[in-house]
């Protein structure tokens, strides 16, 4: 089969690949420091080692691994300089994004649905989806600017720290009954068209995000 031709499941041979090594990467499988085999991920995978390569090269760019020409690719570990740099770009987009979505009228009412997603995630001890709407959270919130740009600057931003998070919830869970908090604090702010709150109530979150991930680290 092509790397590029969709097989049973809709997913290209190097789709399918990426995300089998993304989803190692992110629940600590792939840990910083291991040195990945291209053949040994292709096995495990059930596809052959060109869609590996390919999506090897897209887990480089987004900054997770570094390959090494005829001997793989290794996990670089999550360093507090990246998540400082996350959480900075993640401030300047996520600012604006509460901004128009005040100035618009737009999501407030979505918002507010995911943060009560979230709290049944948390209430029925589901860690895995939990993590992943806390990414529908902020996803949803930048979307909603309509900028294809910013959505694929947050997508680029929020993927290098997703390898912390998920044993992050697990060591320390008061921070997900905080999570709902301050993402709820957003979505009123956004659903009663508070700039000023919104705007507070995003950096609060991050703030304590970084402080949060940094201790994971």
């Amino acid at each position: 089969m092509s790397p590029t031709t969709p097989g049973a499941d809709g997913l290209s041979a190097s789709e399918r690949a990426y995300a089998f090594i993304r989803e190692r990467l992110f629940d600590g499988t792939y840990a910083g420091g291991m040195m990945l085999s291209e053949g040994e991920i292709a096995e495990a995978a059930a596809v052959s080692r060109t869609p590996v390569h390919e999506a090897l090269l897209r887990c480089e760019f987004e900054g997770h691994v570094r390959l090494y020409a005829k001997r793989g690719a290794l996990v670089l570990p999550v360093t507090v300089k990246e998540i400082q740099d996350v959480l900075t770009t993640r401030r300047l987009i996520e600012t604006y994004a509460v901004e128009y979505a005040c100035e618009s009228g737009h999501a407030g009412s979505q918002l507010l649905a995911a943060v009560d997603r979230q709290a049944e995630l948390l209430t029925g001890g589901e860690d895995d989806k939990f993590s992943a709407a806390d990414d529908d959270f902020h996803r949803g919130m930048v979307s909603a600017t309509g900028n294809a740009l910013l959505v694929k600057a947050y997508a680029l931003a929020k993927s290098v720290p997703l390898r912390i998070p998920n044993r992050n919830m697990r060591t320390d869970p008061g921070r997900a009954a905080q999570v709902i908090e301050e993402h709820r604090a957003i979505a009123e702010a956004v659903a009663e068209r508070d700039v000023a709150a919104a705007r507070a109530a995003v950096a609060t979150h991050l703030d304590h995000a970084m402080t949060s991930l940094l201790r994971a680290l």
